[in-house]
């Protein structure tokens, strides 16, 4: 301390109004919670507080243990990038080509089912999404929109890449014990534009999704007394359920066991090779396997 004097002033407004920074409240409880996101944790986090219980865990977990989510988990936490410096990154094209076509990342939006269940708008949110941002967006079978209300949403989005339409839509199949029914479903498919068909080969059997069954996780939503006290909890949810068209599945519809059963009366364990052939028969436009996990069922395919 010098001892020396700090001449103080009084600031002038003009000084002061750029340090006031009072921007106008959005009014959308969605784009807020959105921009005080800066991570993946934190919109899990945020949908953890929006979303009941059963519908939380069903998105966020997975079978028995959940041995294998873990592993995956530190599988990739074990990856490092090795930047090369000094290189012209002013402009960056992370433009490729999927299936001959053009896509804006070299990724796509995979098949999840139950979607309506996270959000109302469901599926056909996720195909406006991808459309605007030009990636495909496989649908599942589970899908709680028909194949041709998700076309007809991602149509709308328009949108354009390389001079292709930016609304590139595959449709993932499971391979069902009632084989006329999958016909239908990609005939449906392939009449409502759909470029391609994913298989999944991987599920012969439904999971066994501990958290589902402990938390009663039923499509639709069952109205408990547990619910009941989950609608006090989560009113903005509920209400959007509640007044919207009633969450379902075709191929659930009609069934009062539990989605473990119903899956399990679905899929056909007694699927091989050979019924790829059965497959192509039915589908003549591109096809990916999806679930292949070792060199050799690769080659085999």
């Amino acid at each position: 301390h010098t001892g020396a004097m700090t001449d103080r002033r009084l600031p002038r407004w003009s000084e002061l109004r750029d340090l006031v920074g009072v921007a106008p409240p959005d009014p959308s409880p969605t784009r807020r919670r959105l921009a005080r996101a800066a991570s993946v944790a934190d919109l899990r986090e945020a949908a953890r507080r929006v979303a009941p219980r059963a519908v939380f865990d069903y998105v966020d977990g997975s079978a028995e243990s959940e041995a294998s989510y873990r592993r995956a988990r530190a599988a990739y936490e074990t990856l490092e990038f090795q930047p090369r410096v000094l290189r012209d990154v002013g402009a960056l094209d992370l433009t490729t080509t999927v299936l001959g076509r053009p896509s804006a990342l070299p990724v796509s939006l995979a098949p999840t089912g139950f979607t309506r269940l996270m959000h109302h708008a469901g599926e056909s949110a996720v195909a406006r999404v991808a459309a605007r941002h030009g990636i495909p967006y496989a649908v599942s079978t589970l899908g709680t929109s028909t194949p041709e209300q998700v076309a007809a949403a991602a149509r709308s989005a328009g949108g354009q890449i390389g001079g292709a339409s930016a609304a590139r839509l595959w449709f993932q199949l499971y391979v069902w014990r009632d084989r006329a029914a999958a016909e239908e479903l990609m005939a449906r498919a392939e009449a409502a534009g759909y470029e391609a068909l994913v298989l999944t080969v991987d599920v012969p059997v439904a999971g066994a999704r501990l958290r589902d069954v402990r938390n009663g996780l039923s499509v639709p939503p069952a109205l408990t007394p547990r619910t009941l006290v989950d609608i006090g909890r989560h009113p903005r949810w509920w209400l959007n359920v509640l007044t919207t068209e009633p969450i379902d599945f075709a191929a659930l519809r009609g069934w009062d066991g539990t989605i473990g059963e119903k899956l399990n009366a679905l899929f056909d364990p007694t699927m091989t090779l050979e019924d790829l052939d059965w497959v192509r028969a039915n589908w003549r436009k591109p096809l990916i396997v999806k679930g292949i996990q070792t060199v050799a069922d690769a080659r085999a395919v």
